[in-house]
């Protein structure tokens, strides 16, 4: 996708994963994971890798995981996983810009006023929608560059990838999908669409995803005019998308799932993951 709004990536040699063992703690506790750090248009990105028993001998299907604004990749709504990964699931996520470890005391709490004003359609001032561009831009390259990069090691099969996301996790994938054609299925959770510019809207973008299968997931707890969690902005999300689709109106509050609602996220990307 040529003159993108979103995705401006830098000359730079191919993404590689730099690896060190991590001793998982929580509902993480016991799988094998690798902490790894990558270059992105200059910027380091950290993120761990989970890696099912089944990858020492057989390259395993990874899901891209993303959490919402304001948290990072220790989120407690990523845990979820953690049962997938016992399934034969590798699941990898990365703190998106200005979270988790690459927050920032001058500029993250911009990022996420800016990123809420975008999601009910407010007017940005100039120096916040600039910031909240570059981190657009800067996520969508991240995220394809965590893929070139997780896709070379030898446990992952880069034939059975999958992406989901929550919030802004969630938008960004609509980004990622839009650039990048590898993923072949993507739950895109508590997202808000048809709001704010068309050149930051997810809408725009995942209306242009090919080869993908989609289920968003809209909180039925937030339903409202003027929320942001409306149905009106899930279901923006869910008629941009293209076919296969689904749709699934969580019965938990928002960033939380239930447990009825993980195990039919589960069904749809086992389903397309060979699982």
């Amino acid at each position: 996708m040529s003159n993108s709004a979103v995705y401006r990536p830098h000359p730079e040699a191919p993404a590689q994963a730099t690896l060190r063992s991590e001793t998982p703690s929580g509902a993480w506790e016991g799988l094998t994971a690798q902490r790894f750090e990558l270059v992105s248009r200059g910027d380091f990105v950290p993120g761990i890798l989970y890696l099912p028993e089944s990858a020492q001998s057989t390259p395993a299907p990874l899901l891209l995981l993303q959490h919402g604004t304001s948290e990072g990749m220790n989120s407690e709504a990523l845990t979820l996983a953690a049962a997938w990964v016992e399934k034969g699931l590798a699941v990898a996520t990365i703190d998106l810009p200005l979270h988790g470890e690459r927050s920032s005391p001058k500029l993250s709490e911009r990022l996420i006023s800016g990123v809420d004003q975008l999601a009910t359609g407010s007017e940005l001032d100039p120096e916040t929608g600039a910031l909240v561009e570059e981190f657009a831009r800067q996520t969508t390259s991240d995220l394809i560059r965590t893929l070139d990069a997780l896709t070379a090691l030898p446990e992952i099969d880069g034939e059975h990838l999958g992406f989901m996301g929550f919030g802004v996790g969630a938008v960004a994938g609509s980004y990622l999908l839009a650039h990048d054609s590898r993923p072949r299925v993507a739950v895109l959770a508590h997202a808000h669409a048809g709001r704010g510019p068309g050149d930051l809207d997810p809408a725009t973008y995942l209306a242009k995803a090919s080869d993908v299968s989609i289920l968003v997931v809209a909180a039925n707890a937030a339903k409202g005019k003027g929320k942001k969690g409306s149905a009106a902005s899930s279901d923006a999300l869910f008629d941009s998308a293209p076919e296969p689709k689904e749709i699934l109106h969580s019965s938990g509050k928002a960033p939380s799932l239930a447990d009825k609602d993980v195990a039919e996220i589960w069904r749809f990307l086992s389903k397309e993951l060979g699982l």
